[in-house]
């Protein structure tokens, strides 16, 4: 499992900075279908940038499951990936938690939010080795949990932004 983590670890680093473009940075969070396709884009570069060192991993030690825990973990930690980068999602959720100082945080400037960012996929990157390590049954169940956690995830995001406007609102 660790030897998947860390390609997934070094493959989240090199997409996230490295592959991803200045056009994708500033787009992907925008909400129309220009900020979905550059979100979309940064994430298909990332993902291949953590495939391709997770096929040279599997080839100089093993340490994965087969490909097809290979596709699912790369699957569910790409749909992690492009909702955390798709912004309002994550100040939605934090919004939900501004009572813990997260929204504050998030919109404190670019450093806190760039540390949510990257705190939320570190959280995500084990799921995907686990998924990735597992046999068969286990990964498939796994990655099934952790597509409903997103899900969850999703819905919070939108009750902290119902939240925000309510507060607004009364304002």
């Amino acid at each position: 499992m660790m030897t998947a983590f860390v390609a997934l670890f070094v493959g989240h680093w090199l997409g996230d900075h490295w592959a991803q473009t200045g056009h994708q940075v500033a787009a992907k969070g925008r909400c129309d279908a220009a900020g979905r396709r550059a979100c979309a884009a940064h994430v298909a570069t990332l993902t291949l940038c953590q495939a391709v060192l997770l096929g040279l991993v599997a080839l100089c030690e093993g340490g994965i499951g087969g490909p097809a825990q290979a596709v699912l973990g790369l699957a569910v930690n790409a749909a992690s990936h492009y909702w955390i980068d798709r912004r309002r999602t994550l100040e939605g959720l934090a919004h939900l938690m501004q009572r813990y100082g997260k929204h504050s945080y998030y919109t404190s400037g670019e450093q806190g939010r760039m540390a949510l960012d990257q705190a939320a996929h570190m959280g995500w990157l084990l799921p995907a080795a686990l998924i990735i390590s597992a046999d068969p049954v286990p990964a498939l169940l796994l990655a099934g949990l952790c597509l409903a956690g997103l899900y969850i995830t999703d819905m919070l995001s939108r009750l902290g932004w119902a939240e925000a406007h309510r507060t607004a609102d009364r304002s």
